[in-house]
């Protein structure tokens, strides 16, 4: 097959895709305990919900010719640096999507809440002799 026989093939990669792949590389990170969303994604699920609709998406992402942005929430574990999480979940994110969409991708983190683990308090005896 010469050059000339080559058919042309053209594709786009959706926002849902980019942001499955993201979601999927973000929660794999040590450190994210769960994803969450802002309140724009609160709001979508409600209305969905309403609507019969899927939940609202966990990360938001948008494809721009060849480059993708993403943003997402993330719940951490008390002891982690929110800093350093935040810069691992970018470079996983952004490796994950160009490794499976080959765009360039911007990653936001936000780090919204934190775990916290108490042990139980050890409760007096209080029962009757």
């Amino acid at each position: 097959m010469s050059g000339a026989d080559v058919p042309v093939t053209t594709f786009r990669v959706g926002d849902a895709l980019v942001a499955r792949v993201a979601a999927e590389a973000a929660a794999a990170v040590p450190g994210v305990v769960a994803l969450r969303t802002d309140l724009a994604g609160t709001l979508l699920g409600l209305a969905g919900q309403v609507l019969g609709t899927r939940r609202a998406p966990v990360v938001s992402a948008r494809v721009d010719g060849g480059q993708a942005e993403v943003s997402l929430s993330v719940v951490t574990r008390l002891g982690f640096n929110c800093r350093d999480l935040a810069r691992a979940v970018q470079r996983e994110v952004a490796a994950a999507v160009g490794a499976y969409t080959g765009l360039d991708t911007l990653v936001r983190v936000t780090v919204v809440d934190v775990l916290i683990d108490r042990e139980p308090a050890a409760r007096d005896d209080l029962s009757v002799r």
